[in-house]
């Protein structure tokens, strides 16, 4: 495989034995995404779908935390008409690309999985959790709105009580929670979890590709994939009006103020 081009110089990409590795690595801001992480997100699982040297893809993150969700700062300096924010944003385009991937996707997870952290989860097959990670989506909290396509996803997997617990309530979920709920499907301890997603990834990768492929097709039919994207494209158009409402300037503008102190 042809390394992808990754522009953000905080995304990393290796593939080894028919397994591509995305890592994360911006550990000192707790991986939280910025719009360039987001392009090259997408970018390298474009490149993945392209190439039969590819089986699977593992996404991870460097450091103590997988992803603190979106970069704040980033998010508060965007330009509500450039449209990066909703339906033609680097975001949106990185999520339809995993919702709509023909190859197995393993998510690792260590400490805090926030915002999109927990979301994008929902579009990989499986994930795998150390005992000491934390889910917590933060959306209402800000003044937003669901986004990657969880207000249609998240009830139907873990159930309407439980999925307000999180886009509503604002709870935080323990990785014991998350797997009883569903939301994942291996807790390991924290120390094992390299090692564990490495054995994941390769088991998958041993198995048939187009086997493999067309089995996740079904699945992604199973569940409707066309009302998925459409549900992605209605939450991001109105996460995009709240992003530029002044109920939300004013949160983000105190929460910007608080860390600078």
């Amino acid at each position: 495989m042809t390394r992808p081009d990754l522009q953000s110089g905080h995304v990393r990409a290796s593939v080894d034995d028919h397994v591509l590795r995305v890592t994360l690595d911006r550990a000192d801001k707790r991986n939280a995404l910025t719009r360039a992480m987001y392009a090259d997100l997408g970018t390298a699982i474009a490149a993945a779908v392209d190439d039969p040297e590819v089986h699977v893809i593992v996404l991870a993150g460097e450091g103590p935390m997988f992803c603190a969700g979106n970069d704040i700062a980033d998010f508060a300096n965007a330009d509500p008409a450039s449209g990066d924010a909703g339906t033609d944003g680097p975001a949106l385009r990185f999520i339809r690309r995993m919702a709509e991937c023909d190859k197995p996707i393993v998510v690792a997870v260590q400490g805090q999985a926030t915002g999109i952290g927990t979301t994008l989860l929902l579009h990989a097959d499986l994930v795998i959790a150390a005992d000491d990670a934390r889910f917590y989506t933060a959306f209402i909290d800000l003044g937003l709105v669901p986004e990657a396509g969880s207000s249609r996803l998240l009830p139907a997997l873990v159930g309407r009580q439980n999925a307000a617990r999180l886009l509503l309530a604002g709870d935080t979920l323990s990785a014991e929670e998350a797997q009883h709920m569903g939301l994942i499907a291996y807790r390991v301890p924290a120390a094992q979890l390299a090692d564990r997603t490495h054995e994941l990834a390769a088991r998958l990768a041993a198995k048939p590709p187009g086997a493999m492929s067309a089995s996740k097709r079904l699945l992604r039919e199973g569940m409707n994939t066309a009302d998925t994207v459409a549900q992605i494209e209605r939450e991001a158009e109105i996460f995009g009006q709240r992003l530029a409402s002044s109920e939300v300037r004013e949160i983000m503008n105190a929460f910007l103020n608080r860390k600078k102190r």
